[in-house]
């Protein structure tokens, strides 16, 4: 795609956003992981650049700042306008995707449950989760319903799958993984 919408930039970083919400919703922001660092980076290049490059921003008006973070040579005072106008940008994406995944939240947990025990999902197979609520038609990978953190999913000698500490992850480096 050679032009993208101000729509369409700005639904790129919902969907970014969402990544950190989902993890919030689901296991608590205190069980927030450090996974949703690229989309949170994403979010804010494209908020940067929305800024920045595309003059999409009535605070900083229809000005092309240059260079490689469009602020090398503002003033202090531009640059802390661009922060501000990045931050807001971020801050409303942010709301709007905790938004829409707390308006749907029987279909994201439902979503997120059936991701844990298959691992994997098509395209087709999430349509059909999120649109009728019917779960794949294939023996489930997981039904233990994953792991987090510092546990894996193991199987024992008698065949049964359960949830173990890793060796060498105290509680505390639940948060590295």
């Amino acid at each position: 795609r050679i032009r993208t919408s101000l729509k369409q930039m700005v639904a790129m970083m919902d969907v970014s956003m969402g990544g950190r919400v989902a993890e919030e919703l689901i296991f608590g922001r205190e069980e927030a992981t450090s996974g949703a660092m690229s989309d949170i980076s994403n979010a804010t290049r494209i908020a940067r650049n929305m800024v920045t490059k595309y003059g999409f921003s009535e605070t900083i008006g229809l000005v092309h700042h240059g260079g490689q973070t469009g602020e090398e040579h503002a003033s202090e005072e531009t640059r802390n306008k661009i922060d501000g106008e990045v931050k807001r940008l971020t801050d409303s994406s942010y709301e709007r995707a905790r938004h829409l995944l707390t308006k749907y939240s029987k279909k994201h947990h439902l979503l997120a449950q059936t991701l844990l025990e298959y691992e994997t999902l098509t395209g087709d197979e999430v349509r059909d989760i999120i649109n009728k609520g019917i779960k794949p038609k294939r023996p489930v990978i997981n039904k233990d319903g994953g792991a987090r953190g510092n546990q894996a999913v193991v199987s024992g000698k008698d065949g049964e799958r359960r949830k173990r500490r890793l060796p060498g992850f105290s509680s505390d480096d639940s948060s590295l993984s």
